[in-house]
């Protein structure tokens, strides 16, 4: 094997590989790759290369970071391998021979990642992502639990924002044996697990201070007006203490691309941000990033359900209070989606006005209480 990338963590794996392989050379890494090339599925090989062509890296510690990065992607794979429906290859974009930095035999790779899978599922933390942030739940049952200057510790790192693998590395503690403490004290209710997104490119150049030189209006004035004025002193602060409201956002999952491309334009019209998904596979990933306001589910869908994606958006911390509505056919399929999460149920096809009428329900003001009352009540 060569190389693999991406999942769930792509940048954060790489700053977490480099400070642990290689921090000395983090200073001398090309300059950030341009967004059309961040989504090519090798431009972190090719800076290694350049790192080693530079002689500021040697071959010996580039093939342990290589390793440690193909065993860290195969368990990812490993892991979800039951979402996946089939593997498929291009011949675009592969590395060539002649670029490869070393080659790694395939025992070097699956001896140490079976290991590492039986290890973690003997620890019963297979449900678990070495990817999720734990993060404190109930201070004063942890404070009670732990001493002082451990708990003093504890409420610096789990605040959601280190995931596990990241939480290892800096506590120099094995990954196995931290999970397995953190997990348990999540089943007592001591610890939360939140999804953490990925972060930007570690070295990201700062952008450029220059402006340009044609005329503008001041900050906060209307166009045409002159900053000094009264008038446009009076709409400057106007403007600035009542901004526009950020519109709320809408996230569908279907398989159906009319369906989807129906409810855009409805929706779109209305004054929502709108986004969606065919794929059901992809769906949980593109709500993560999205960070959805109100969230439309198909119920039939190939290869995951409806029910299995709500009960998995459910299992995240940010989106346990999140609206649900699933696309259902009948009464039955409402008593499930409850069961899994579901707040309400429609059938389609869906009237605009009754769509209308269901968002500015779920997304007013009163909704919070409704939620409120029905957890507390449950």
């Amino acid at each position: 094997m060569v190389w693999a990338g991406g999942g769930l963590h792509r940048f954060r794996r790489w700053q977490r590989l480099l400070k642990q392989f290689c921090p000395e050379a983090i200073a001398h890494l090309p300059p950030c790759p341009p967004a059309t090339q961040q989504g090519q599925a090798h431009w972190e090989y090719e800076m290694l290369a350049k790192l080693v062509e530079a002689n500021r890296l040697s071959r010996e510690v580039a093939r342990s970071l290589i390793q440690a990065n193909l065993i860290e992607v195969l368990f990812d794979i490993a892991q979800a391998s039951k979402l996946i429906e089939r593997f498929s290859r291009t011949e675009s974009g592969f590395l060539v021979l002649q670029d490869a930095i070393t080659f790694i035999p395939l025992q070097e790779i699956l001896v140490p990642l079976e290991a590492h899978w039986r290890a973690w599922c003997s620890a019963h933390l297979g449900p678990y992502s070495p990817n999720l942030a734990p993060a404190i739940a109930q201070a004063d049952l942890l404070r009670s639990e732990v001493q002082p200057q451990t708990y003093a510790t504890l409420s610096q790192l789990l605040q959601g924002q280190l995931s596990l693998r990241e939480l290892a590395l800096l506590m120099h503690q094995d990954l196995t044996r931290l999970s397995q403490t953190m997990i348990a004290h999540e089943q007592q209710g001591l610890l939360e697990l939140r999804v953490t997104p990925d972060q930007g490119y570690p070295h990201r150049p700062a952008p450029s201070s220059a402006q340009g030189t044609g005329p503008r209006s001041a900050p906060g004035s209307a166009p045409g007006s002159t900053p000094g004025s009264a008038q446009g002193a009076a709409q400057g602060a106007a403007q600035q203490s009542a901004p526009a409201p950020t519109p709320a956002k809408i996230f569908c999952v279907d398989d159906s691309p009319t369906l989807c491309e129906q409810m855009g334009k409805i929706l779109t019209q209305a004054g929502y941000q709108y986004s969606s998904t065919l794929d059901p596979v992809q769906a949980l990933q593109r709500i993560i990033e999205a960070q959805p306001d109100l969230i439309f589910i198909d119920l039939v869908m190939p290869v995951v359900s409806g029910y299995e994606l709500c009960s998995q958006i459910r299992r995240i911390e940010q989106f346990r209070h999140r609206p649900i509505i699933l696309f259902s056919g009948n009464l039955l399929d409402t008593f499930r989606a409850r069961l899994v999460g579901a707040d309400q149920t429609l059938t389609k096809p869906i009237p605009t006005q009754l769509l209308l009428t269901t968002v500015e329900t779920w997304l007013s003001s009163d909704r919070n209480a409704i939620k409120s009352f029905r957890l507390a009540k449950s």
